[in-house]
Order: structure tokens, then sequence, then C-alpha cells
């Protein structure tokens, strides 16, 4: 594996009984770049997102992240992944704050280091007149919002997003593209899924 290639997926193979979602799927995903994975819902962009990230089992083939095997024990590999999954994954209870210092607390025990970091996220998101509003009192373009923070926190090197724009507005939808480039610009390696050919095309170096 080359020092530039931050994930290398390997002759990958996933069923589901008779389904085969991944059929000796290759991918190389090079470090500092924009990747765009498109394709139509239920095509295997989440099963390969979570093959990658071992929260799922798979039945054959290789996967190396930042040069090694992602294990349960990976700690420092796992620091440096930030995760925005397509379904919005919120603590109804918790504020904005909270649920941003929760997840960021999964990487990062420094309490003045976990606030600096959750304020500079709250502050990318543009959600600071929000930070004691709890999620069911957001909209859906800044819960989706919200939860690309919780994601971006701890500030990882590589970021999974899975379809972070669906069922949001115009210009949420524009907002989320232009925050993916700033997390780009500011050094992030960044995995897209995508069913949308135009936002591919608007924000990907590869598709």
């Amino acid at each position: 594996m080359t020092d530039n290639i931050a994930v290398e997926v390997k002759q990958l193979v996933k069923r589901y009984g008779k389904l085969v979602a991944l059929d000796h799927f290759n991918l190389s995903v090079y470090k500092g770049e924009i990747l765009g994975l498109l394709g139509p819902n239920g095509c295997g962009k989440t099963t390969l997102i979570n093959s990658i990230l071992g929260l799922l089992t798979y039945d054959k083939g290789d996967i190396d992240v930042f040069g090694e095997e992602l294990k349960p024990n990976s700690y420092k590999i796992k620091q440096r992944i930030g995760m925005v999954p397509q379904e919005v994954a919120l603590f109804e209870e918790l504020t904005v704050f909270e649920n941003i210092d929760f997840f960021c607390g999964l990487y990062i025990e420094d309490k003045a280091e976990r606030r600096r970091l959750v304020n500079e996220a709250i502050k990318f998101v543009e959600l600071d007149k929000y930070s004691k509003f709890i999620p069911k009192k957001l909209s859906g373009g800044l819960k989706r919002r919200l939860n690309i923070a919780c994601g971006i926190a701890h500030q990882p090197d590589l970021i999974f997003m899975d379809e972070p724009t669906v069922a949001v507005d115009a210009q949420s939808r524009n907002f989320i593209l232009e925050g993916i480039k700033r997390l780009n610009e500011n050094g992030a390696t960044i995995v897209y899924t995508t069913h949308y050919l135009d936002e591919a095309e608007q924000i990907s170096d590869r598709v």
C-alpha cells in the first residue's frame, strides 16, 4: 500500500443470504481527495462503508485504512475517522452542544480541548444560535447540520458521509456541500455517497 492511499479495498465480497451486495469490489481512496460513490439506492454503498468501518463482517476480501487492517481495538486509526450516517443519529433529550460533546467525547478525553472542538464544530455548521436547542426544535436541515457536526467535531483525517443531503431543502443542501468542500480544503479526505449526479459532479475529485 502506498503512502498516498487512505483506504484500500481488495476483492470485497458481502452476501446477505443469496443476495450478493458486493461482488469482488475494489477501491482505492487517495489522501486529500473527495471521492464520490455514486449509485442508486440499494446498490451497496452503505454496505461498503460499514464494511470499511468494521461495522459489518464480510465474506471475503481485504480492507486497509491508513495502511492497517481496521480491527475492533484499532483505536488510534478509529480516532482519525469520522462518520456521518444516512439516518440522523442524535440524542433527542440532549441539546445541540451536548450531542456534539457526547460524540466528540468518544475520541477526546480532555474536557477543555473537547469544549474547544465542540465550539469550533458548532461554528463550522453555523448552529451558534441553536446550541441550547434540543433536536426536536430544529428543522430537518438544521438536524442534518448537527448530524455532520457530531461526526466531524474530533477533526478526523478521513470522513465518510452517507447521503447527508437526503430530504433537505435546497438552501441546506448547498450549505452542506459547501461545508464538505471546506472540510476537504482543511485537509480531510472525504468519501461521499450519493445518488444525485449533480452533487457528485459538483464536489468530487473522482466518482
